[in-house]
């Protein structure tokens, strides 16, 4: 990873489907169709919000799972059934008032790729499909739904010295 690229990052966005999870979809006898979040994924969103930095959600489907989710997590904003990921993108940035060097985008597939080369940093999943491992600045370690977003989370805010006040805040 480039440290100079997430030395500037103030905000964090993600795709959900192949990115928070590992893309899987279970349907059910109920109108809703499941997720499967990962534990550290979600707490390295914690930590993003302990660290004062602003995140958002840009998914192409809608789920009471992604809602309550987010909810959880304290996301920002969350935009679901979105087919312009990028005029999404960019309305965030303006919401927020941060430039495009200063957002960490992260996906997985064609749908995400407008944003991954628009974002100052662009972060995919070894589970990704090739035109879009191949246009980013970083390929995570960790799977899709298996700690790739906490990874990414890790790294900016140790980048940005904030990572052991973090740690210290736990350990007393």
């Amino acid at each position: 990873m480039n440290l100079e690229m997430a030395k500037n990052i103030e905000l964090l966005v993600v795709d959900v489907d192949g990115v928070l999870t590992d893309g899987s979809i279970v349907y059910g006898n109920f109108k809703d169709d499941y997720r499967i979040f990962n534990m550290h994924d979600g707490f390295g969103f914690i930590l993003w919000n302990k660290a004062g930095l602003k995140s958002a959600i840009i998914s192409g489907k809608s789920s009471h799972a992604l809602q309550r989710r987010a909810r959880e997590l304290k996301i920002n904003l969350v935009y679901c059934n979105v087919k312009n990921k990028l005029k999404v993108f960019q309305s965030i940035l303006k919401k927020f008032k941060i430039n495009p060097e200063q957002a960490c985008y992260i996906g997985d597939d064609l749908l995400d790729l407008a944003v991954l080369k628009n974002a100052g940093f662009s972060v995919s999943v070894p589970q990704a499909c090739e035109d879009i491992k191949n246009c980013v600045d970083y390929v995570t370690q960790k799977d899709a739904g298996r700690g790739a977003v906490r990874e990414v989370i890790e790294y900016i805010l140790k980048a940005q010295n904030k990572w052991q006040s973090l740690v210290y805040y736990y350990a007393v």
